[in-house]
């Protein structure tokens, strides 16, 4: 018995209403400077340029968290980015840009019929 896919490859581009942002991914390269401190230096990665997205917001009452860290406190955001196609090489260790904001990538799952790919991010404020 021969399988076939439950949703056309075409059908989510023909959604766009449904995703109706675009979202870029970034990786970063580390090189140190005259002091030998190591500096970011972010960059898109090929094929990952304004991928249409919608993204969500936390629920009703949730308004975020604070985190301890050494430099201080911080606000941390979470939202959840929906991205429609699978993009099977996006990593933790990137962020995604949306409407100017950067957002760290705390996680990333594959729907179970390889249509969309969804981020956990956070923006620290």
């Amino acid at each position: 018995m021969s399988s076939s896919p439950v949703m056309h490859p075409l059908q989510l581009s023909r959604l766009s209403r449904f995703y109706p942002v675009t979202v870029t991914i970034q990786q970063y390269t580390a090189t140190q400077n005259a002091v030998g401190e190591e500096v970011k230096t972010w960059a898109n990665v090929a094929g990952h340029v304004d991928l249409p997205c919608v993204i969500a917001t936390p629920g009703m009452g949730s308004s975020g968290n604070e985190s301890k860290r050494p430099d201080g406190t911080v606000s941390i955001w979470p939202r959840r980015i929906a991205i429609a196609a699978i993009y099977a090489n996006i990593t933790t260790k990137m962020r995604a840009v949306l409407g100017g904001v950067n957002y760290d990538i705390l996680a990333v799952h594959h729907d179970s019929h390889s249509n969309m790919t969804s981020l956990d991010v956070e923006v620290v404020r």
